[in-house]
Protein backbone atom coordinates (compact mmCIF):
# COMPACT_ATOMS: atom_id res chain seq x y z
CA UNK A 1 0.00 0.00 0.00
CA UNK A 2 2.88 2.38 0.76
CA UNK A 3 4.34 1.86 -2.72
CA UNK A 4 0.94 2.51 -4.27
CA UNK A 5 0.81 6.07 -2.91
CA UNK A 6 4.51 7.05 -3.08
CA UNK A 7 4.19 8.99 -6.35
CA UNK A 8 1.34 11.15 -5.04
CA UNK A 9 3.16 11.73 -1.75
CA UNK A 10 6.49 12.63 -3.38
CA UNK A 11 4.87 15.06 -5.81
CA UNK A 12 2.80 16.71 -3.04
CA UNK A 13 5.84 17.11 -0.81
CA UNK A 14 8.00 18.49 -3.61
CA UNK A 15 5.37 21.06 -4.66
CA UNK A 16 4.04 21.67 -1.12
CA UNK A 17 0.63 21.48 -2.77
CA UNK A 18 -1.95 18.78 -3.46
CA UNK A 19 -3.26 20.84 -6.38
CA UNK A 20 0.12 21.18 -8.07
CA UNK A 21 0.79 17.48 -7.54
CA UNK A 22 -2.59 16.68 -9.10
CA UNK A 23 -1.80 18.79 -12.16
CA UNK A 24 1.53 17.00 -12.61
CA UNK A 25 -0.07 13.57 -12.24
CA UNK A 26 -3.15 14.44 -14.33
CA UNK A 27 -5.62 13.51 -11.59
CA UNK A 28 -7.85 15.59 -9.30
CA UNK A 29 -6.60 17.30 -6.16
CA UNK A 30 -9.20 15.41 -4.12
CA UNK A 31 -7.80 12.09 -5.48
CA UNK A 32 -4.31 13.11 -4.35
CA UNK A 33 -5.64 14.11 -0.95
CA UNK A 34 -7.43 10.78 -0.56
CA UNK A 35 -4.26 8.85 -1.46
CA UNK A 36 -2.21 10.82 1.08
CA UNK A 37 -4.83 10.25 3.76
CA UNK A 38 -4.88 6.52 3.03
CA UNK A 39 -1.08 6.45 3.30
CA UNK A 40 -1.18 8.31 6.64
CA UNK A 41 -3.82 5.92 7.98
CA UNK A 42 -1.66 2.97 6.94
CA UNK A 43 1.43 4.43 8.63
CA UNK A 44 -0.47 5.73 11.65
CA UNK A 45 1.35 9.05 11.27
CA UNK A 46 0.56 12.51 9.94
CA UNK A 47 2.87 13.37 7.03
CA UNK A 48 1.62 16.92 6.38
CA UNK A 49 0.51 19.94 8.36
CA UNK A 50 -2.58 21.12 6.50
CA UNK A 51 -3.33 24.81 6.39
CA UNK A 52 -5.92 26.67 4.33
CA UNK A 53 -3.72 27.34 1.32
CA UNK A 54 -0.56 25.48 2.18
CA UNK A 55 0.74 22.09 3.25
CA UNK A 56 4.09 21.45 4.95
CA UNK A 57 5.81 18.25 5.94
CA UNK A 58 5.77 17.06 9.52
CA UNK A 59 8.95 15.65 11.05
CA UNK A 60 7.74 12.16 10.09
CA UNK A 61 6.86 13.48 6.63
CA UNK A 62 10.37 14.87 6.11
CA UNK A 63 11.90 11.52 7.00
CA UNK A 64 9.42 9.60 4.87
CA UNK A 65 10.07 11.93 1.92
CA UNK A 66 13.69 10.76 1.86
CA UNK A 67 12.45 7.18 1.73
CA UNK A 68 10.07 8.04 -1.13
CA UNK A 69 12.70 9.84 -3.21
CA UNK A 70 15.22 7.05 -2.73
CA UNK A 71 12.69 4.33 -3.54
CA UNK A 72 11.33 6.03 -6.66
CA UNK A 73 14.86 6.79 -7.89
CA UNK A 74 15.88 3.14 -7.60
CA UNK A 75 12.63 2.05 -9.21
CA UNK A 76 13.14 4.38 -12.20
CA UNK A 77 16.71 3.21 -12.67
CA UNK A 78 15.73 -0.43 -12.40
CA UNK A 79 12.80 0.05 -14.78
CA UNK A 80 15.10 1.72 -17.32
CA UNK A 81 17.52 -1.21 -17.15
CA UNK A 82 14.64 -3.69 -17.36
CA UNK A 83 13.12 -1.93 -20.36
CA UNK A 84 16.48 -1.74 -22.12
CA UNK A 85 16.90 -5.49 -21.74
CA UNK A 86 13.40 -6.70 -22.52
CA UNK A 87 11.65 -3.98 -24.53
CA UNK A 88 14.28 -1.93 -26.32
CA UNK A 89 15.16 -2.09 -30.01
CA UNK A 90 18.63 -3.39 -29.12
CA UNK A 91 19.66 -6.98 -29.79
CA UNK A 92 22.86 -8.39 -28.31
CA UNK A 93 24.14 -11.33 -30.34
CA UNK A 94 27.02 -13.74 -29.76
CA UNK A 95 29.03 -15.44 -32.50
CA UNK A 96 32.50 -16.77 -33.19
CA UNK A 97 35.13 -14.18 -34.15
CA UNK A 98 35.57 -15.84 -37.55
CA UNK A 99 31.86 -15.63 -38.44
CA UNK A 100 31.79 -12.02 -37.24
CA UNK A 101 34.83 -10.97 -39.26
CA UNK A 102 34.13 -12.93 -42.43
CA UNK A 103 30.35 -12.67 -42.74
CA UNK A 104 28.56 -10.25 -40.43
CA UNK A 105 30.80 -7.21 -39.97
CA UNK A 106 31.56 -6.71 -43.71
CA UNK A 107 27.80 -6.44 -44.32
CA UNK A 108 26.83 -4.68 -41.09
CA UNK A 109 26.44 -1.32 -42.84
CA UNK A 110 23.65 -2.87 -44.91
CA UNK A 111 21.83 -3.97 -41.77
CA UNK A 112 22.13 -0.48 -40.29
CA UNK A 113 20.79 1.01 -43.52
CA UNK A 114 17.86 -1.41 -43.79
CA UNK A 115 16.92 -1.27 -40.08
CA UNK A 116 18.07 2.13 -38.70
CA UNK A 117 15.90 1.80 -35.58
CA UNK A 118 17.33 -1.60 -34.59
CA UNK A 119 20.68 -1.59 -32.80
CA UNK A 120 22.86 -4.70 -33.04
CA UNK A 121 25.52 -5.36 -30.40
CA UNK A 122 27.97 -8.09 -31.45
CA UNK A 123 29.86 -10.12 -28.85
CA UNK A 124 32.48 -12.54 -30.14
CA UNK A 125 33.70 -15.65 -28.35
CA UNK A 126 35.26 -18.97 -29.24
CA UNK A 127 33.12 -20.56 -26.54
CA UNK A 128 29.41 -21.26 -26.83
CA UNK A 129 27.75 -18.54 -24.76
CA UNK A 130 24.82 -19.52 -22.56
CA UNK A 131 21.85 -17.27 -23.39
CA UNK A 132 19.85 -18.06 -20.28
CA UNK A 133 20.75 -15.96 -17.29
CA UNK A 134 22.77 -13.46 -19.36
CA UNK A 135 22.05 -10.20 -21.18
CA UNK A 136 22.53 -11.92 -24.55
CA UNK A 137 19.43 -12.06 -26.72
CA UNK A 138 20.60 -14.43 -29.43
CA UNK A 139 23.56 -16.12 -31.09
CA UNK A 140 24.84 -17.75 -34.26
CA UNK A 141 25.80 -21.34 -33.54
CA UNK A 142 27.16 -24.18 -35.60
CA UNK A 143 26.04 -27.67 -34.74
CA UNK A 144 22.80 -29.50 -34.15
CA UNK A 145 20.01 -28.03 -31.96
CA UNK A 146 18.55 -27.81 -29.36
CA UNK A 147 20.57 -25.44 -27.15
CA UNK A 148 19.72 -23.93 -23.75
CA UNK A 149 15.99 -24.58 -24.19
CA UNK A 150 16.06 -21.79 -26.80
CA UNK A 151 14.50 -21.58 -30.25
CA UNK A 152 16.73 -22.21 -33.28
CA UNK A 153 16.16 -21.31 -36.94
CA UNK A 154 18.36 -22.68 -39.74
CA UNK A 155 20.59 -20.09 -41.40
CA UNK A 156 22.72 -22.25 -43.67
CA UNK A 157 24.00 -25.81 -43.97
CA UNK A 158 27.70 -26.25 -43.27
CA UNK A 159 29.89 -28.25 -45.66
CA UNK A 160 33.62 -28.88 -45.81
CA UNK A 161 36.45 -29.12 -48.32
CA UNK A 162 40.22 -29.18 -48.24
CA UNK A 163 41.77 -25.83 -49.12
CA UNK A 164 45.23 -24.48 -49.89
CA UNK A 165 46.84 -21.42 -51.41
CA UNK A 166 47.46 -21.15 -55.15
CA UNK A 167 51.19 -20.99 -54.47
CA UNK A 168 51.13 -24.25 -52.54
CA UNK A 169 49.07 -26.04 -55.21
CA UNK A 170 51.31 -24.75 -57.97
CA UNK A 171 54.25 -26.42 -56.26
CA UNK A 172 52.27 -29.45 -55.11
CA UNK A 173 49.65 -30.17 -57.78
CA UNK A 174 46.74 -32.32 -56.64
CA UNK A 175 44.76 -33.86 -59.48
CA UNK A 176 43.60 -37.10 -57.88
CA UNK A 177 42.91 -38.17 -54.32
CA UNK A 178 46.07 -40.25 -54.45
CA UNK A 179 48.03 -37.01 -54.78
CA UNK A 180 47.24 -36.27 -51.13
CA UNK A 181 49.87 -38.80 -50.12
CA UNK A 182 52.77 -37.06 -48.43
CA UNK A 183 51.20 -33.58 -48.52
CA UNK A 184 51.64 -31.13 -45.63
CA UNK A 185 48.45 -30.78 -43.59
CA UNK A 186 47.46 -28.11 -41.09
CA UNK A 187 45.48 -29.02 -37.96
CA UNK A 188 43.24 -26.58 -36.09
CA UNK A 189 43.18 -28.85 -33.03
CA UNK A 190 46.28 -30.00 -31.25
CA UNK A 191 44.90 -33.54 -30.77
CA UNK A 192 44.89 -34.19 -34.51
CA UNK A 193 41.33 -35.52 -34.57
CA UNK A 194 40.13 -32.83 -36.97
CA UNK A 195 41.73 -34.71 -39.88
CA UNK A 196 40.83 -38.21 -38.73
CA UNK A 197 37.73 -38.63 -40.91
CA UNK A 198 39.47 -37.19 -43.99
CA UNK A 199 42.49 -39.47 -43.59
CA UNK A 200 40.25 -42.52 -43.21
CA UNK A 201 38.09 -41.52 -46.21
CA UNK A 202 40.94 -40.66 -48.57
CA UNK A 203 43.37 -43.27 -47.18
CA UNK A 204 46.54 -41.24 -47.30
CA UNK A 205 49.53 -40.66 -45.08
CA UNK A 206 50.47 -37.01 -44.66
CA UNK A 207 53.98 -35.68 -44.79
CA UNK A 208 54.62 -32.71 -42.54
CA UNK A 209 51.90 -31.89 -39.99
CA UNK A 210 51.41 -28.44 -38.46
CA UNK A 211 49.35 -28.24 -35.25
CA UNK A 212 47.51 -25.05 -34.31
CA UNK A 213 44.90 -24.57 -31.63
CA UNK A 214 42.18 -22.67 -33.52
CA UNK A 215 40.50 -22.66 -36.91
CA UNK A 216 41.38 -19.09 -38.07
CA UNK A 217 45.07 -19.77 -37.43
CA UNK A 218 44.95 -22.90 -39.57
CA UNK A 219 43.47 -20.93 -42.45
CA UNK A 220 46.08 -18.21 -42.07
CA UNK A 221 48.80 -20.87 -42.24
CA UNK A 222 47.21 -22.26 -45.41
CA UNK A 223 47.12 -18.76 -46.93
CA UNK A 224 50.87 -18.54 -46.29
CA UNK A 225 51.42 -21.70 -48.34
CA UNK A 226 52.34 -23.94 -45.42
CA UNK A 227 50.03 -26.78 -46.42
CA UNK A 228 46.46 -27.98 -46.78
CA UNK A 229 43.78 -26.97 -44.27
CA UNK A 230 40.22 -28.05 -43.57
CA UNK A 231 37.77 -25.41 -44.77
CA UNK A 232 34.13 -24.97 -43.79
CA UNK A 233 31.60 -23.42 -46.12
CA UNK A 234 29.75 -21.16 -46.80
CA UNK A 235 31.67 -18.93 -44.36
CA UNK A 236 34.90 -19.55 -46.29
CA UNK A 237 33.39 -18.49 -49.62
CA UNK A 238 34.88 -15.01 -49.29
CA UNK A 239 38.44 -16.34 -49.14
CA UNK A 240 37.78 -18.56 -52.15
CA UNK A 241 36.14 -15.77 -54.15
CA UNK A 242 39.05 -13.40 -53.62
CA UNK A 243 41.58 -16.09 -54.51
CA UNK A 244 43.22 -16.32 -51.08
CA UNK A 245 42.43 -20.03 -50.84
CA UNK A 246 41.38 -22.67 -53.34
CA UNK A 247 39.25 -25.76 -52.68
CA UNK A 248 40.88 -29.04 -53.71
CA UNK A 249 37.69 -30.76 -54.83
CA UNK A 250 34.81 -29.44 -56.97
CA UNK A 251 32.08 -30.47 -54.54
CA UNK A 252 31.87 -29.63 -50.85
CA UNK A 253 31.14 -32.47 -48.42
CA UNK A 254 28.19 -32.29 -45.94
CA UNK A 255 29.34 -32.18 -42.33
CA UNK A 256 26.00 -33.05 -40.73
CA UNK A 257 25.99 -29.67 -39.00
CA UNK A 258 24.52 -26.28 -39.87
CA UNK A 259 24.60 -22.64 -38.81
CA UNK A 260 21.60 -21.65 -36.71
CA UNK A 261 20.13 -18.43 -35.34
CA UNK A 262 19.43 -19.21 -31.68
CA UNK A 263 17.32 -16.88 -29.53
CA UNK A 264 15.60 -16.62 -26.16
CA UNK A 265 11.83 -16.49 -25.97
CA UNK A 266 10.69 -12.87 -25.80
CA UNK A 267 7.38 -11.95 -27.40
CA UNK A 268 8.24 -8.24 -27.37
CA UNK A 269 11.46 -8.81 -29.34
CA UNK A 270 10.07 -11.51 -31.64
CA UNK A 271 9.67 -9.14 -34.60
CA UNK A 272 13.27 -7.97 -34.24
CA UNK A 273 14.42 -11.57 -34.02
CA UNK A 274 12.65 -12.30 -37.30
CA UNK A 275 14.24 -9.28 -39.01
CA UNK A 276 17.73 -10.21 -37.86
CA UNK A 277 17.31 -13.88 -38.71
CA UNK A 278 16.03 -13.07 -42.21
CA UNK A 279 18.97 -10.75 -42.80
CA UNK A 280 21.45 -13.41 -41.69
CA UNK A 281 19.84 -15.95 -44.02
CA UNK A 282 20.28 -13.47 -46.87
CA UNK A 283 23.91 -12.56 -46.23
CA UNK A 284 25.33 -16.01 -45.55
CA UNK A 285 26.88 -16.97 -48.89
CA UNK A 286 25.00 -19.64 -50.79
CA UNK A 287 26.64 -23.00 -51.28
Amino acid sequence: MQLQYLVAFEASARHASFKAAAEELHITASAVGQQIKSLENHLGLDLFFRKTRQITLTLAGESYYKVAVNTLSHFDQGLEEFSERFYSSTLKISMSPYVAHEVVIPRLHEFQSDYPNLTLIIETSMEIQDLTGTDLDCSIRCGVPPWDHCDAVLISEMKSNLVASKEYLDGNPIVNISDLEGQSIIHFRDNGRDWQAAREAFKFTPGKEIFLNDYPSSLKAAEQGLGIAMGFFPVLNGSVNNGTLQPLFPNHIPTGMSYYFVFKGNAVKQKNYELLCGWLQDIFPTL
